[in-house]
């Protein structure tokens, strides 16, 4: 008995040692965790403070800048005309701007931000601990966010998807789904009931992207798209604004975690069909973009890592494939109905050079090359609308910029509306000109001055299918109907969401 109590008391010391020893372990690692932390914080803050990068305005002790942007959220100036402010007024030198306890930059100069994007591009790497975090459920390790050797691999593996002929593909997708928007415009037009252009733009670019990805029907992305997939963009939308809402178990959270999984479930299934379909032998007759890169990939390679990747390059697509195409469309749509004078010279040339495309053929991409004019206005108001305002990136070591010490850790914010409205770059940068561009002008201003597709290396590989896709939609439409205002609420911008879209749509009559 004895014995068997000094037992029972040697375990009962030897647990709680050990206890205390974990205990002590976890205690101890967490204030070195904190003490480090705290030293590379001021270590950032004494480096910014003698390196010369300006504080930008409306700081605050302690909070920074944090009040004054949230503040911006759904007003105007809102978050990004604050980050053009600051980085423009700073340029050439960066902008320092404190979001929490978080050291930032705003550049908003092309050479600043070819340095970031390319001359220097290994020492900045995409932010997704910050600004890419509340869309990880979408983008995940995709082309977007991933980095390195993987991203080098899923990059060639994208762009071989994304061959010359997929441009004579989305012609004819385009065609086919300006051509349903047309019928529905027609019956607007008979009944003189107004259309809200901003979502049927949304939806006609969902369309085309959901054919040229997974050969979905428009039936299919009507019904998936909008019940699935927009709604978790908007959740995505407010949580970059108002991080908050990831964490309060609110039904709208409970919604958001269950389209995620849908929409998940729904690729992958997708993906797991073409994949059994090409193992038995049978081809897509019309091979779209995920027949191109399931091509790519080796029957041992093939698994739940290949299945859960190119889902989250799937989704990243369907991001990039539609919001960015829809923007353009409804503010070049919204700029020309604004200007008689501009209008014309939209509509003339549309007409003009579909007069060459026989009916019931198709045009070529060297006859719609020749939409000077369209192609140079939904660039002009990518330029004026910078639907995507402001790109992130994370300095991995301390580096100079404009002549300011640069700490690593420090979050650069490029401000693409700063750049895209300097009045030195751009004379009169708030008006819609797209003379800035026609017969190839702009380039004279080098790449880093127009960043709509961003710029280096990791530039947009969808960007000529995007302007391919556009310029059938906007001719087409253009040479078919008079858009008429019929709100006074068009044109204001929304506050929140990126892309940036109209604030309550876009409202016409239809002649």
């Amino acid at each position: 008995m004895a014995g068997a109590s000094v037992e029972r008391v040697a375990f009962g010391v030897a647990l709680i040692t050990l206890v205390i020893h974990v205990l002590w372990r976890v205690v101890v690692e967490r204030i070195v965790r904190a003490t480090l932390a705290s030293a590379r914080w001021v270590r950032r803050e004494f480096v910014l403070t003698m390196g010369g990068a300006r504080q930008a305005a409306r700081y605050v002790p302690v909070l920074g800048h944090t009040v004054a942007l949230f503040k911006a959220v759904g007003s105007y100036p809102c978050t990004w005309d604050l980050f053009a402010s600051w980085g423009s007024k700073a340029a050439p030198r960066p902008a320092r701007v404190q979001i929490f306890q978080r050291h930032c930059v705003v550049v908003a100069d092309p050479e600043l931000v070819k340095r970031v994007m390319q001359t220097n591009l290994k020492n900045y790497k995409k932010d997704t601990e910050f600004s890419y975090e509340p869309f990880l459920e979408i983008l995940g390790t995709g082309l977007v966010t991933s980095e390195g050797e993987t991203w080098k691999a899923q990059r060639q593996r994208i762009s071989s998807a994304l061959r010359i002929d997929i441009l004579d593909d989305i012609i004819a997708i385009a065609t086919r789904a300006v051509e349903r928007l047309s019928e529905k415009l027609e019956r607007a037009k008979r009944t003189k009931e107004p259309v809200e252009m901003a979502e049927e733009f949304r939806l006609l670019t969902l369309q085309v992207i959901a054919e040229a990805i997974l050969s979905l029907t428009p039936e299919q992305s009507d019904e998936v798209m909008p019940n699935l997939y927009l709604p978790i963009m908007e959740e995505c939308n407010r949580r970059s604004l108002e991080p908050w809402r990831k964490f309060l178990p609110t039904p709208e959270w409970f919604a958001h975690r269950k389209r995620v999984a849908m929409l998940n479930e729904y690729i992958i299934d997708m993906i797991r069909a073409r994949w059994k379909k090409r193992m038995s032998g049978v081809q897509n007759p019309n091979p779209d973009i995920l027949d191109r890169v399931l091509a790519s990939v080796d029957e041992d390679e093939y698994g739940a890592d290949v299945e859960r990747q190119m889902c989250f390059e799937i989704k990243t697509f369907l991001l990039a494939g539609h919001e960015t195409s829809a923007a353009m469309l409804i503010w070049t749509t919204w700029e020309l109905v604004n200007n008689e004078e501009k209008m014309k010279k939209a509509v003339d040339e549309a007409k003009r050079v579909f007069a060459e495309v026989k009916p019931g053929v198709l045009p070529t991409r060297e006859q719609l090359d020749k939409l000077d004019y369209n192609v140079s206005a939904l660039k002009e108001s990518l330029r004026l609308y910078s639907v995507v305002p402001v790109v992130t990136r994370r300095a991995v070591d301390d580096d100079v910029l404009g002549g300011c010490r640069i700490p690593k850790g420090t979050t650069v914010i490029i401000s693409l509306q700063g750049v895209h409205h300097r009045e030195d770059l751009w004379p009169n940068p708030l008006a819609f000109e797209p003379e800035r561009f026609t017969g190839g002008k702009g380039d004279e201003l080098g790449n880093y001055a127009y960043l709509p597709f961003i710029q280096g290396p990791r530039n947009c590989l969808g960007q000529y299918l995007a302007l391919l896709e556009a310029r059938v939609v906007l001719a087409t439409l253009l040479k078919r109907f008079k858009f008429v205002s019929a709100s006074s609420k068009n044109g204001a911008k929304h506050t929140k969401a990126i892309p940036i879209a109209p604030a309550d749509g876009m409202w016409f009559t239809i002649e």
